[in-house]
């Protein structure tokens, strides 16, 4: 039985408002179930918020007391907002003395009312459940307990350490600590690791952001040990039945720092047809099913990438080693092998396991000055630069396929952050995406769509990357806000395709105003993640499409290569496909859940660092474009992609009135919206909240 089951009869009895007591034993006498049995279900329910027992023990179903479930995003200034889970719903505005003891982060149960001025709010009825386990801060210690402030702002209450539980840690310092209890007017808890001596430390700051995500950089002692049994050479000969590439032209094509290689790429021409080899490090013939390195990996999910270092999802024993294609090494591998025609079309496939030499480890930067016809270098690389040309010719076909079928490219810079010996921040730029980053790009998605297609034919379980049609009433905002710009995207019928948003792109000739349509439309779009279903990728065009590609640092990459090594190996039973689909579903989840928290973990440190940019710069005055307006004021792009805030506090004039479809703050007299060109002073730099403040220039 399921408690979808027991929500049935709930329905179909007519029990919700009955005393929970009387409930139970009804489904007792239905079910045939002792009291226990049906209780435990029951609770079950209530934990997940589909049931709601009130003060007066009857129980109901939330839905028909119309209760919001949802998440709370706290607020420095003591009030906070519940996300709905339920995406489609706005989020709900909840007065602090309204939260009942609730914090930021905690699942909660939220019922609505009309509030200030007839406008709707929460009020939490139930915890679901706590989302703050651990919390990064300073400590101030007294003579017989201390007190730790949280980091995180958004959490209202500091958390009480009592004496003996601070783990030696002096005042002032930096601390990770464990939440133990939750009652009363502050958090309990225990400390479990001193990080370092306040703030403005660069090493301490950037620690206390990772350890606010929960995230580890070192691995277990067994772990590590488990390493050291894994062999560190390919002995060719117990890999006979693997096809053996070793005397192919084949290369990795990666960035400068790049420590571990997992992708190298071969390619010859059949004929007017190209033979393209995407070949990947065989990380699953290492790490096997249900290990210590396989349990590891699934709770990590990626690697999180820093300015100033890198929390792999393997150990660097392992990835920069026996896994990673380095040069002039034979290396085990899963290739796709795909022919494609003159026209960007897939002819015909090959997914197997191989072996391979890589013959060159080259950067981006020296591959597109090659293209580009630098002697030097292609005197230097003579051997392969036939292949180099050929793949510069096969990325143009490939890139205009993709534009041919309707491929949205965003194209939105990436901030690259510089660092020197002692973690200061040299310079920020823009991220370049030369033809060399293109045509590694173009590759991958190749082989990631003919991989996708290839088993959702097979029908095998499978975890996919999708990202799904935007919904009608974003679409219908962006409409709003082009409509500010006198631009109108069209479409017909209930579902916008992504041919429709390429068409309406291409129309708007003004580079800049393209820009900031762009990042609007950007915003407007659903967020990519994991899936066990195959709904195809919207910005890509993709009808299929999965990652199979950095198995050394996504674990979705490594769940599928092992799916697809065990159909290679004719191993997929009627009992192991059962498992692997409800293995699928529970990796795809964790899979999101931990891409997501690494891209927040990344972004902050990015932020950090930004700030540590700018905090000697108070006074100077910028070029800007504004990138996003709000009700409070709007933020500012430089041109180097640092952002900061210019306070509506701080605009000359009468009040300002925000329009929301619009995206415009004005007075009537003057008005502000994306895209304009500002000049702008910086004012302040909060390190401790990664905040930047300018204000408008003379």
């Amino acid at each position: 039985m399921k408690e979808e089951n027991i929500l049935e009869q709930i329905k179909r009895q007519k029990l919700s408002g009955k005393n929970r007591n009387i409930v139970i034993f009804r489904l007792c006498d239905i079910y045939n179930l002792g009291t226990k049995e049906i209780n435990k279900y029951i609770l079950s329910l209530e934990n997940s918020g589909e049931l709601f027992c009130d003060k007066n023990q009857k129980l109901h179903l939330s839905s028909n007391l119309k209760l919001i479930k949802g998440t709370i995003n706290g607020n420095s200034k003591g009030f906070a907002f519940c996300v709905p889970e339920d995406e489609t719903k706005d989020d709900v505005f909840i007065a602090g003395p309204n939260l009942k003891n609730a914090i930021h982060g905690d699942t909660v149960l939220i019922s609505t009312k009309s509030g200030h001025e007839g406008k709707i709010e929460g009020v939490v009825e139930k915890i679901l459940e706590r989302g703050i386990k651990t919390v990064v801060g300073t400590i101030e210690v007294y003579q017989k307990f201390a007190f730790v402030v949280p980091d995180n702002k958004k959490i209202l209450k500091d958390v009480y350490i009592k004496k003996g539980h601070e783990l030696g840690a002096k005042n002032g310092d930096k601390v990770f600590v464990r939440i133990t209890s939750y009652d009363g007017r502050n958090l309990t808890g225990s400390v479990i690791e001193i990080l370092g001596k306040g703030e403005g430390n660069v090493t301490t700051d950037v620690l206390s952001i990772i350890r606010s995500y929960e995230l580890i950089e070192e691995f277990s002692k067994p772990l590590l040990d488990a390493c050291k049994t894994i062999p560190q050479t390919v002995n060719s000969t117990k890999y006979q039945d693997r096809l053996d590439l070793r005397n192919e032209i084949i290369f990795t094509i990666d960035g400068d720092d790049t420590k571990d290689y997992d992708d190298a790429v071969s390619l010859v021409k059949d004929g007017e047809n190209y033979i393209l080899g995407v070949h990947i490090a065989d990380v699953g013939e290492y790490v096997k099913r249900d290990s210590l390195l396989d349990e590891e990996a699934f709770e990590r999910g990626t690697s999180v990438y820093f300015p100033n270092t890198v929390l792999p999802m393997l150990p660097k024993e392992l990835s920069n080693v026996i896994c990673s294609l380095n040069p002039n090494e034979d290396r085990l591998t899963l290739s796709c092998i795909s022919k494609i025609d003159k026209d960007g079309k897939i002819l015909e496939h090959r997914i197997c396991e191989s072996i391979i030499c890589s013959k060159e480890r080259m950067t981006y930067k020296n591959v597109t000055k090659i293209i580009n016809g630098d002697a030097e270098l292609c005197e230097r690389y003579k051997k392969i630069l036939p292949t180099l040309k050929l793949m510069a010719e096969l990325n143009d076909i490939l890139e205009k396929s993709r534009k041919l079928r309707g491929e949205i490219d965003f194209d939105l810079p990436e901030a690259q952050i510089v660092l020197d010996d002692k973690l200061e921040v040299v310079e920020v730029t823009k991220r370049s995406r030369t033809v060399s980053e293109r045509l590694i790009e173009s590759f991958m998605l190749v082989a990631n769509e003919v991989v996708a297609e290839h088993f959702k034919k097979l029908g095998i379980p499978f975890v996919y990357r999708i990202h799904e049609v935007p919904t009608i009433e974003k679409i219908k905002a962006f409409n709003d806000f082009a409509g500010a710009m006198n631009c109108h995207l069209n479409f017909s019928g209930n579902e916008i395709k992504p041919i429709d948003i390429q068409k309406f792109m291409s129309k708007i000739e003004d580079d800049e105003k393209r820009k900031i349509i762009n990042s609007v439309l950007l915003r407007s779009m659903q967020k990519a993640k994991y899936s066990s279903q195959c709904l195809g990728h919207f910005g890509l065009a993709a009808k299929y499409y999965c990652h199979f590609t950095s198995p050394i640092r996504r674990y979705p990459d490594l769940t599928i290569h092992r799916i697809i090594k065990d159909h290679l190996h004719k191993k997929l039973t009627e009992k192991s496909i059962k498992e692997l689909q409800q293995f699928v579903v529970r990796s795809s989840a964790k899979s999101s859940e931990r891409e997501v928290l690494a891209q927040k973990a990344e972004r902050d440190v990015d932020d950090y660092f930004k700030c540590r940019f700018m905090k000697n710069k108070i006074g100077e005055v910028f070029e800007a474009t504004i990138s996003s307006v709000t009700n409070f004021g709007f933020f500012v792009e430089l041109e180097n992609t640092i952002e900061g805030l210019v306070s509506v506090a701080s605009l000359k004039g009468s009040a300002y009135e925000f329009n929301e479809k619009s995206l415009v703050l004005s007075n009537g007299i003057k008005t502000y919206k994306i895209g304009d060109k500002v000049k702008v002073k910086l004012i302040n730099v909060n390190l401790a909240e990664r905040n930047i403040d300018f204000q408008l220039s003379e």
